[in-house]
C-alpha cells in the first residue's frame, strides 16, 4: 500500500488528487457529521485547513465546488478513510480527520444515524439546508 511519509509526499498526493478532480475548488470549510433524532452533530470541523482530507472526501462523494451537503453511506466514508490512511505514515503531522471519521463510523455502526458531509464554498453565503446550519453553528 502506498504511504506518504513526509509533508512533501502528502502535498504531492493532494496535488495529484486535486488535478484529477475536474471542477475542484477548495472549500472554505468542511466536515462530516451524523444526523440522528432530528439533529446533525459535528465532532470536528475544518475551516481553512486540511486540504488533503477535503479532496479525499470530495472525490468519494462526488463534490466539486460550492456549498453543498451530501449524505454518505458508511461504505463511502470507509473508502475515504482508506484513501486518506497513507498519510498516517507522516508522523510529524496529526491526522484528526482520520481519527474523527473512524470514530463516526463506529458511532453509526453502534447507534445508527445518517452520515453527512458538508462543504461550504464561501462562509459569507447563507446555509443551504439544516445540515449546513448545524455545521455553521459548530464552527461559530
Amino acid at each position: 500500500m502506498e504511504q506518504w511519509a513526509t509533508r512533501e509526499e502528502i502535498n504531492a498526493a493532494r496535488e495529484r488528487l486535486e488535478a484529477g478532480h475536474t471542477g475542484w475548488s477548495r472549500p472554505a470549510a468542511y466536515g462530516v457529521g451524523v444526523h440522528r433524532d432530528g439533529r446533525t452533530v459535528f465532532g470536528l470541523t475544518n475551516v481553512g485547513t486540511s486540504p488533503l482530507p477535503a479532496i479525499v472526501l470530495a472525490v468519494e462523494c462526488g463534490h466539486t465546488s460550492g456549498t453543498v451537503t451530501h449524505e454518505l453511506t458508511p461504505a463511502q466514508l470507509a473508502s475515504a478513510v482508506d484513501a486518506l490512511a497513507p498519510a498516517e505514515a507522516c508522523t510529524e503531522l496529526r491526522h484528526p480527520n482520520l481519527v474523527e471519521w473512524r470514530r463516526v463510523l463506529g458511532e453509526v455502526a453502534e447507534r445508527g444515524g445518517q452520515l453527512v458531509a458538508v462543504f461550504v464554498g464561501d462562509l459569507a453565503e447563507d446555509p443551504v439546508d439544516p445540515h449546513d446550519r448545524a455545521f455553521r453553528a459548530a464552527i461559530a
